[in-house]
């Protein structure tokens, strides 16, 4: 006996068929609401299975969920991702869940997907849109490589434009930054409360001269530390390889200041949240605690230092990513300006250029 059943979820009834083959039930969902298509799909499958031709794994395939897919995924990313990002992807997969339904895999089309984007686009920003479309694309090139689908249907989903944002400080907003750490601590009248801003104070400077990410600085440890090679061994970075960071004069006074426990005593919710309130305090807008990473490398860019070597300095794989953070800064630019207005002015003595206005010989003489 072979029977269409419907199953009640939360964006409606679900169509699921029920059929015997090789003497085992079987109750496999059609991912569809519509009893008339759900009907077809189990016409089809005792055909097939009454000429011989029906091959159940293959159907399988075919006919995988959105939540069954899902399912095998992240067991799947739990041995090869790290637990945030792995956190991250879920809240993403579920909110495309909630939209679409509990669709088949296949049957998720560029149309369907531009429908998500709209709808997106009416609760987040282009950057976080940006963020979505890229985890969920990349999620599906697993489900295109298991074979599930035969096109990724995010690929044809154009990435939005965004309006650039300087991510670096300038030296003024430094030292209003650092400059609000020093009334914090000199307005605090609890000795924990000023030992707390004093160690932040500290973290903060240390990140600006090493370029440290947040949870590297914090995760740094007595053993990961050659003073006497003014070296720190980064042992836990984001793409789980690890890097030696050469310590500048000050970075090195910091950790011979520190205790033993370094910076174990604050926590990133803290470093963050204080970093926050500090800028805000300050009027300084637009910055986050990774800001202090991209100044240290568009510094080191500024200084001349090349690409490739803040690329190795940062811990970065592709220098694609090192290029997000060389943003130049404007006295950089203005100096560039000089040395071509120089030049210009050399070949113009040299007769090679002609004069601007008022320069040179006047006209009729």
């Amino acid at each position: 006996m072979a029977v269409v059943r419907k199953r009640m979820t939360k964006k409606g009834p679900v169509y699921d068929v029920d059929f015997w083959y090789e003497k085992k039930r079987h109750i496999l969902s059609t991912g569809t609401s519509d009893i008339a298509i759900a009907r077809q799909i189990l016409h089809d499958i005792q055909g097939k299975i009454a000429r011989g031709k029906f091959n159940l794994l293959e159907y399988e395939k075919n006919h995988v969920t959105l939540s069954e897919f899902f399912l095998e995924y992240f067991k799947y990313a739990e041995s090869a991702k790290k637990k945030s990002t792995i956190e991250l992807e879920k809240v993403y997969a579920k909110q495309l869940m909630e939209f679409l339904g509990n669709k088949t895999l296949k049957s998720i089309d560029v149309r369907l997907v531009d429908q998500w984007k709209a709808d997106t686009l009416t609760r987040v920003n282009p950057t976080t849109f940006n963020i979505e479309k890229r985890t969920l694309q990349a999620i599906f090139n697993v489900a295109k490589k298991w074979g599930y689908i035969e096109k990724n249907p995010f690929e044809d989903v154009e990435k939005l434009r965004v309006e650039e944002k300087r991510l670096f400080m300038f030296d003024d907003e430094i030292e209003l930054f650092f400059g609000q750490i020093q009334k914090d601590i000199d307005g605090s009248k609890n000795s924990a409360y000023k030992q707390s801003h004093e160690l932040f104070r500290l973290f903060c400077v240390f990140l600006l001269h090493t370029g440290l990410r947040r949870e590297e600085a914090l995760n740094l440890r007595q053993e990961h530390i050659d003073l006497s090679r003014g070296l720190i061994f980064v042992v836990k970075t984001k793409d789980k390889d690890s890097r030696a960071v050469p310590l500048s004069a000050r970075a090195r006074e910091i950790l011979s200041e520190l205790g033993e426990r370094l910076f174990a005593d604050l926590t990133k919710n803290q470093v963050s949240r204080k970093f926050n309130a500090c800028c805000k305090r300050s009027k300084l807008k637009g910055f986050k605690l990774h800001s202090l990473r991209h100044t240290f490398a568009t510094k080191l860019i500024d200084a001349g230092v090349d690409i490739m070597t803040v690329s190795k300095l940062l811990g970065h794989s592709d220098l694609k990513t090192t290029a997000i953070y060389a943003k130049t800064q404007m006295p950089v630019l203005q100096s560039a300006v000089r040395k071509l207005e120089d030049g210009m002015s050399t070949l113009q003595v040299k007769g090679m250029l002609p004069a601007g206005p008022g320069q040179g010989e006047k006209k009729g003489d």
